[in-house]
């Protein structure tokens, strides 16, 4: 017990005298991963050592972690001085044993030894300002069990984000590939002969030194297996979990994936905090803009994982959520020019709820997307419309692409509200122009927001002329639009880490024409901020 406490700097320069009767005083308790040892605000009591496992001093009100404290370290030391409430919680991270010392035993020992406390005080009044100076960012999800074969991309990913060393502690009976062991800054530590005891005072202090670490589990529910994925953070599965593991795992924990490309850096970005959204905004035949934006983005090989698109948005938006490529996103231009004739007008006569019935555009967005559900798209995909009884946005991210796209462009007045489990939808402009907000609701840790919204009176000529001529109906269509859009949208800039602005123009809502011209301007805004998206993914990255 002496050589144990010794390891301890909170008593490591006591006598031996002095530590015997410290020892005398200590209780020893256990507790699991998710527990909860003491709580914000509680009268402190008495002062834990950690001797192995790890657990996390965690602020309630602000809800994020402190700091995280491994084998050797000590918390809530005020309480032997002061019975004042605890600043933080006291979680366990990892299972833990920790020492207990009480503050009614502690008050005791000083009485008798008095040289304690001269040297208690200098140790403590040492770490009051060195944690005073410090306040970690939370620091979630740092142990991943992994069942499946990770082909490099998964750990190569996490390596490059977290830009420190993160280890691989094998849990099965085959061994890492070459192609781990070449990755920078990872380590293969050895798994031989652990039993769960050793295992958790393995990966106790090695979460101290590694960033992160990445357990491969045994095809078979062994008890080691049971063990790892109780202590992980999260559970990814390349392929169809198992039944046992789907048995003995939750389902927010639990991460699918597959082998396609880009899936498994997705996931890497997931775990470490660096998921990018694309949020496209509603604006018309202005919105031919985005292709030039996602065509930039796919060239320069900038990660996107979730995509988000309102009206117009949610139209060329979804080229990008389905996998298509920078030239294929552009043809789509050329194609685009076929939909707006007369013979895909299916006009309600005598006028309705709208001057088209839309049923023939919803099948030329059918075409689109080939008939696809939003559970066939590679990147995760959200779609706004507003539904025109109750007033609520609404997003679409399951079922039919064609119904959610068709329904997100019902503009009013000339298109029928779409109708889709029982209810009826209209443009998603009018509630939501520009999703960024939604993203970030959605797990985007960084967002680029392509926006093609501007005011009014930013598009008309200077100096003002004088009109003569009344606007047609699709002219009047647009601008109501475009003063909803421009009020609302301004809502959303909190939420966007990079804005590209495109100054794009169009006569209307179903003005095509000016296709070649709107993308190129949309190119140009997406490269103008290519320097911004990077320093952007790179300071999140150093974080």
């Amino acid at each position: 017990m002496l050589q144990a406490l010794r390891a301890i700097p909170l008593f490591k320069d006591l006598s031996d005298d002095d530590l015997e009767s410290i020892a005398a005083l200590l209780k020893q308790v256990s507790f699991a991963k998710g527990q909860t040892i003491f709580r914000q605000g509680d009268i402190g009591n008495a002062m834990y050592v950690v001797e192995n496992g790890q657990v996390v001093v965690w602020d309630d009100e602000a809800d994020q972690a402190l700091a995280y404290l491994g084998p050797g370290s000590f918390v809530g030391e005020i309480a032997l001085l002061l019975a004042e409430p605890r600043s933080a919680s006291l979680k366990v991270a990892i299972d833990a044993d920790l020492y207990v010392l009480a503050k009614d035993d502690f008050d005791r020992l000083l009485m008798d030894r008095p040289e304690i406390a001269i040297y208690m005080t200098r140790e403590l009044s040492q770490r009051l300002v060195k944690t005073s100076k410090r306040r970690f960012l939370p620091t979630a999800r740092r142990i991943s069990a992994l069942w499946g074969v990770d082909n490099g991309e998964l750990t190569k990913t996490i390596a490059a984000h977290v830009k420190k060393p993160i280890a691989i502690l094998p849990l099965a009976t085959e061994t890492p590939t070459d192609t781990l062991r070449s990755i920078p800054n990872v380590q293969i530590l050895s798994g031989e002969g652990l039993s769960i005891e050793k295992f958790v005072n393995e990966l106790s202090r090695h979460i101290e030194h590694f960033s992160h670490i990445i357990l491969p589990l045994p095809n078979e529910p062994t008890a080691l297996a049971r063990k790892a994925i109780s202590l992980a953070d999260t559970v990814i599965s390349i392929g169809a979990p198992p039944p046992w593991l789907k048995e003995n795992v939750g389902v927010e924990k639990l991460w699918e994936t597959s082998t396609k490309p880009g899936a498994l850096s997705r996931v890497a970005r997931r775990l470490t905090g660096h998921t990018v959204g694309l949020a496209l905004s509603s604006g018309g035949g202005k919105g031919l803009a985005h292709l030039g934006v996602m065509k930039v983005l796919r060239e320069e090989n900038i990660p996107v994982d979730l995509v988000a698109g309102t009206s117009a948005g949610a139209f060329f938006g979804v080229h990008f959520a389905m996998g298509r490529s920078a030239e294929e996103i552009i043809a789509f231009a050329d194609e685009l020019q076929t939909y707006n004739r007369w013979i895909n007008w299916d006009i309600n006569i005598p006028p309705r709820s709208g001057l088209l019935k839309g049923a023939k555009a919803k099948g030329l967005i059918a075409g689109m997307v080939e008939n696809r559900r939003f559970e066939d798209l590679d990147i995760p995909f959200f779609c706004v419309a507003a539904d025109i009884h109750t007033g609520e946005e609404v997003v679409f991210h399951s079922g039919s692409l064609a119904d959610a796209i068709r329904a997100s462009l019902s503009i009013p007045i000339l298109a029928d509200p779409w109708h889709v489990n029982d209810r009826f939808f209209i443009d998603g402009a009018f509630v939501d122009p520009i999703p960024a907000e939604l993203l970030r609701a959605k797990g985007a840790d960084i967002v680029i927001a392509s926006s093609v919204i501007q005011p009014l009176a930013d598009s008309q000529p200077s100096p003002p002329v004088k009109r003569t001529k009344k606007p047609n109906f699709l002219e009047i269509i647009s601008n109501m639009q475009s003063i909803v859009e421009n009020q609302l949208v301004n809502s959303q800039l909190d939420a966007v880490d990079v804005m590209i602005h495109t100054g794009a123009q169009a006569d209307h809502a179903l003005d095509f024409t000016a296709a070649q011209q709107l993308i190129a301007a949309g190119e140009a805004a997406a490269r103008a901020q290519l320097p911004a998206i990077q320093a952007c993914l790179n300071r999140v990255s150093e974080q």
